[in-house]
């Protein structure tokens, strides 16, 4: 109730402090290619979608990704836990974006329409990409398996990078907390038939450390570097060559305390992350109504962490992942009286190697796809359905429909239907590792048989327990989902759109992680994954977004949310989840008020941006985020979450950003992030109290031109 009064009492305030009216109608306007990978206005998308532009990106002045997601509504940060368990502690997990309260996992994140592989655990680290090199960003919701296949079960990021338009040269200068310094050039060359955009980035931090009484930083000091390429070449009129490098490479410096034959030891070493792609696109115009795409795409991810005992520099322990990932695709669309056909097929094939897989590891999938949109002046309809075939598992057949229906200029309904389904990946099925500092072990289920006889044999399996009834365990399946979206779209005066709307998602054969009913001889657990769980998510909407005067632009927007386990009720229902109290000892059955869902989800976010054009050239930008209590860790032996103790605080997080254009050319901006200082060391390790920044901007082609006028 607070975060709702907060709001509403802003947005009165705001709207009864004007008069004039200005139009919103520019922004119904905006392309957007993601939802249904043919160009559409965003007035025009049937589907939950939201896209945060390159001006907006400017007036936030943020440097991290996972920063700039989070002031939108519905978006909520996802913390991969196993990267905060030991300080300083090599940690290539980062965090991920959960939409519709669905995991990070289960979100595809595209770069220029492409797939961006290195996930650990799940989880791709979105700070890997420079947000000074983004034109915008699109956010689709709900299943988007029919064109996207595998790994598109909640949503889709589309991350689009810049485009050469005209001859500039561009430069960024920016310092922040930390010793936090970024630079950033960027250049585009505009011929008749060639153009080309080239982008370069240095960034690095000293880290920080937020627990003095532990050894080693909490967030560990680390370097980056960003280069990419972008090239167009106008063969004829009828023929478009497009070719894009991308080149990405972080050094990270570890330092930590380990047990080395019973003795704490120091130990230093570094974590190399290196992220390339090389995408070609050749665009064949067939006629007036249809033409040809081809696309190549190989990308790779490889990091590499080796940390060596400092007294005598010998190596304590090497963990490495290589992936390359391949993409053939051709594409064929149709437009006529506004209709549009688009049908594709491709090919995926992926290879990993890692020490914690026994060998090299490959999977391949072929894929169809097809799509027909209907469009009239009052509505519009969009069918698809997609095909794929993975190499371990049977044929997977993913329909969605979306339809909108304009009941008059200002009042719209959008509704939507789809599957998503999500293969195991190789985690899940081929895993071989064991932690060398904890000591537990982890097996993906295609490896747990031959694991088990190898943890016998070595003796760290007790010789009278018997491993038979896991040695032919059956083979996961792959999660399925049916999500359903209904929106409400009104536009107000002209000048205030407001969006209200509804989401389920039900999720079959979700894929966890379990622990062996035994343990080591160490006492150590054992992990593997099996299907077990179906869960839904649901949860209502609301977003408002209001421009007034030409000079202050008001977002806002708010989520509630419920995420359940559907085998969790029906166990409580049949009394056979039992809680131990870790205080008094007392056991208890768990009652369904007190179930509070999955773990790591807020039932209530908030977000609210206000930007405000100020005399003198000056513009002000204003955030609040608000993330409701969310459950943080199972406390009393049942694995669910039922104990007020299990859950985090909710919090605010403010900032606030300011800009000065000064002459042509230059502009100024400095700014603060969470200036409520908020901080939990435990639980929120990401967030390392309140953070100052100055950034520089210069467009040397509006300085060169100012300079000759004077």
């Amino acid at each position: 109730m607070k975060i709702g009064y907060i709001l509403f009492i802003f947005l009165v305030t705001s709207l009864a402090s004007v008069a004039q009216i200005d139009t919103i109608s520019k922004s119904l306007q905006q392309v957007v290619i993601t939802a249904t990978r043919t160009v559409k206005s965003i007035g025009d998308v049937p589907l939950p979608i939201s896209v945060v532009t390159e001006k907006q990106l400017q007036n936030l002045g943020l440097q991290k990704l996972t920063d700039v997601l989070q002031t939108q509504a519905g978006l909520q940060l996802s913390n991969n836990i196993l990267g905060q368990s030991l300080q300083g502690y090599p940690n290539p997990f980062g965090s991920g974006i959960q939409l519709q309260g669905l995991d990070a996992a289960y979100t595809l994140i595209l770069m220029d329409g492409m797939p961006m592989t290195g996930r650990n655990a799940g989880v791709l680290n979105l700070d890997r990409i420079n947000v000074n090199n983004i034109k915008q960003i699109e956010i689709i919701k709900g299943p988007a398996a029919s064109l996207y296949g595998a790994d598109a079960l909640a949503g889709v990021i589309n991350i689009i990078t810049k485009v050469s338009t005209a001859n500039t040269l561009n430069a960024q200068v920016h310092y922040a907390t930390n010793n936090t310094i970024g630079i950033n050039v960027s250049s585009s060359i505009q011929q008749k038939k060639i153009s080309t955009q080239l982008f370069v980035s240095r960034f690095s931090t000293n880290g920080y450390d937020l627990d003095k009484t532990i050894y080693g930083k909490t967030s560990d000091p680390s370097e980056n570097y960003t280069a990419t390429i972008k090239n167009e070449y106008k063969i004829s009129n009828t023929l478009l060559f497009r070719n894009q490098l991308r080149y990405y490479t972080q050094k990270q410096f570890n330092n930590y305390l380990v047990d080395v034959a019973q003795q704490t030891q120091i130990v230093k070493g570094t974590s190399i992350e290196k992220d390339w792609a090389v995408h070609n696109e050749l665009i064949k115009t067939l006629n007036k109504l249809s033409k040809l795409i081809a696309k190549i795409y190989l990308t790779g991810y490889a990091n590499n962490a080796k940390v060596y005992v400092q007294k005598d520099n010998s190596l304590f322990d090497n963990t490495f992942l290589q992936q390359l990932f391949f993409k053939n695709e051709l594409l064929y669309e149709r437009t006529k009286n506004n209709n549009t056909f688009l049908t594709g097929a491709g090919v995926d094939y992926e290879i990993i190697n890692s020490s914690r897989y026994a060998n090299k590891k490959e999977l391949s999938n072929i894929y169809g796809f097809a799509q027909q949109e209907f469009s009239h002046k009052k509505y519009n309809i969009v069918a698809g359905i997609r095909l794929d075939k993975h190499r371990l598992f049977n044929e997977q057949i993913n329909p969605r429909l979306a339809a909108s229906y304009k009941i008059n200029s200002n009042l719209q309904l959008n509704a939507s239907i789809g599957r998503g389904f999500k293969a195991p990946d190789f985690r899940q099925q081929f895993l071989f590792f064991t932690n060398s500092i904890v000591g537990y072990t982890l097996f993906g289920v295609n490896e747990l048989a031959n694991g088990l006889q190898q943890l016998k044999q070595q003796g760290q399996i007790d010789a009278n327990i018997n491993i038979n009834p896991y040695v032919n365990i059956p083979n996961l399946l792959a999660e399925t989902s049916v999500g359903i979206n209904a929106e409400v779209k009104w536009n107000f005066l002209n000048n205030i759109k407001i969006t209200t709307g509804f989401f389920r998602n039900d999720i079959t054969n979700l894929i966890e992680r379990y622990n062996l009913p035994f343990t080591k001889t160490n006492g150590q657990a054992i992990f593997s994954y099996q299907n077990i769980n179906n869960v839904f998510t649901q949860g209502a909407v609301f977003s408002l977004q209001a421009i007034l005067q030409k000079k202050i632009t008001i977002n806002v927007g708010y989520q509630y949310l419920q995420a359940i386990d559907k085998n969790v009720i029906t166990q409580i229902k049949n009394k056979q989840i039992v809680k131990r109290d870790p205080l008094t000892f007392i056991s208890s059955y768990t009652t369904k008020s007190e179930y509070g869902g999955l773990f790591n989800r807020s039932k209530h976010t908030a977000t609210t941006q206000v930007t405000f054009q100020l005399p003198q050239g000056y513009i002000l930008n204003t955030r609040l985020i608000y993330n409701g209590k969310s459950g943080y860790a199972d406390i009393n032996g049942n694995a669910i979450l039922d104990d007020e103790r299990e859950y985090t605080n909710a919090y605010f997080l403010a900032g606030l950003t300011i800009s000065k254009n000064i002459n042509k050319g230059i502009q100024l901006q400095a700014g603060a992030d969470n200036l409520l200082a908020h901080m939990d060391i435990l639980r929120l390790p990401h967030l390392n109290g309140r953070n100052y920044f100055f950034t520089a901007n210069f467009n040397f082609e509006k300085l060169f031109k100012h300079s000759q006028i004077q």
